[in-house]
Parts: C-alpha cells; structure tokens; sequence
C-alpha cells in the first residue's frame, strides 16, 4: 500500500489553508466533518439529479456511469457540496480546477491519479475516509474482485461510482443523446451541451427514468433543461402534452 497511498493528495482549501485529512488516513478516528450526516442512508444528489434520483444515492451501492467523466462529477457534487469527502481515483485528467467547476468542494476532496494494480486496495482505503468514490479501474476486474470492492462498499457504507461498465451495479447513468450549442452556420463557440441522461439498475432504480439536462450548462453548472417537465418513467406513459420520441421529449 505505500506506494499507493503515497500518490492521495490533500488538497489546500481555498483561502489557502491546509485542508484536515479524514480521520481514517490519519489514525485521528472516524470521520465527524461538518456538515456530514454520518447515520443516513443516502448521499445527496445536486437539484438537477433529484427527478432522476429522488433517492439520491444509496449508502453502500455501486453507480456506473458509462465513460461520462462529467457526469460523474456531477453525481459527487451533490454529496460534496453537502460536506462529504469525495476521492477521485484513476482519473488523471480530472484535476482540481475542473472538479471544483463541477460542483465539488476541494477542502474535502482527495485525488489518486494512477492507483495502479493495487486499486482495489487504494479503494479500500479511500472508502475508509471517504463517503464516495470515483473510480476508473486501470483493469476491467473479475468477479471475485468486483465481489470483493461491493463488500468494503457496503461495509464502510459508502458510494462508489464508476467511470465505465460495472457487472452488478445497483444503478447506471446513461447518456442517450448530446447536442452542443452555440454553434452557428459554421462559426460560433461551444457554450453549453444538452444531454438525455436514462437512469435504470436494480431495486429502487429498476424502472428506468430519462430527462434532459445542461452538462454543462451556460454558467458551468448541471441543470434541468426547461421545458423538460422532470423526468419520464420509462415505459409509463408521459404527461399530457409531452411524449418520447426518437429518445428526445418533444411537446
């Protein structure tokens, strides 16, 4: 584990003081940040998520999100912003100033870029700290390691989101659809980006639900796309005046 947990990062807040580590990766005890609500069972999700995840996200589940590393930034932001510890793991492309855009708190946020082939062990130390954790595994894992990173989930009650595929996720994202805008007639700057994002898994998430959001709208920032009327179950039949077509709502 040295070498691993060499690479966690405390990242200094923003008036420029030193961040406190959570007490697991320090020997200080269990994590009590502000803010925390230690006993529940859910995460908070940002308001743009809610329709999607009314839930929000399950203490001691498993999220994948396909290879949408903004979206799952989007996902922690919720949390984070809520006062959890929030680690980034096997995303060297993600640094602070993009995760701090998306919503998440860099007082309270730990970055691995490259776990290596101990992951699941780096994972297992985060999770200890941590009450969610985003991961790119650097190996598509087996079953039995898969087995293994849901039981330590389960155990420390944290959430662990996965950039990418996970066999046996309770809940996966899904973007169906994009489209940029502030393109023109071939000129014009990238403003802002509309995404239909389908939520399904199991339990709670088994039946699938689909909205439009910004991600990232004008000012950065996840919202719900107006004129989207909240999410559609799918398979339910959709407000009057609104249908599914072709994966877009249209009126």
């Amino acid at each position: 584990m040295g070498e691993e947990l060499a690479q966690v990062t405390s990242l200094p807040s923003r008036q420029g003081e030193a961040g406190s580590l959570p007490g697991a990766l320090t020997g200080a005890g269990p994590l009590t940040g502000e803010g925390v609500v230690s006993g529940a069972d859910v995460l908070p999700v940002l308001p743009a998520l809610r329709e999607l995840l009314p839930r929000g996200l399950q203490r001691g589940s498993v999220v994948a999100t396909g290879d949408w590393a903004l979206l799952c930034l989007a996902l922690a932001a919720g949390a984070s912003s809520a006062g959890s510890w929030c680690a980034i793991a096997g995303l060297p492309d993600i640094g602070v100033v993009a995760a701090a855009d998306a919503g998440l708190d860099p007082d309270r946020l730990l970055l691995v870029a490259e776990p290596g082939a101990a992951w699941p062990q780096v994972v297992a130390a985060l999770l200890d700290g941590c009450d969610l954790v985003l991961l790119r595994p650097p190996s598509r894992p087996s079953a039995q390691v898969r087995r293994r990173v849901e039981a330590v989930t389960r155990r420390h009650g944290g959430v662990l989101v996965v950039v990418g595929d996970w066999a046996g996720s309770q809940c996966r994202l899904t973007i169906a659809d994009r489209e940029w805008t502030g393109i023109g007639t071939g000129h014009g700057r990238l403003r802002a980006r509309r995404v239909h994002v389908v939520v399904d898994g199991r339990g709670a998430a088994a039946r699938s639900r689909a909205q439009w959001l910004w991600l990232p709208g004008p000012d950065g920032t996840a919202a719900v796309v107006a004129g989207s009327i909240g999410a559609l179950v799918i398979g339910e039949p959709a407000s009057a005046g609104w249908g599914l077509t072709g994966g877009r709502l249209v009126s």
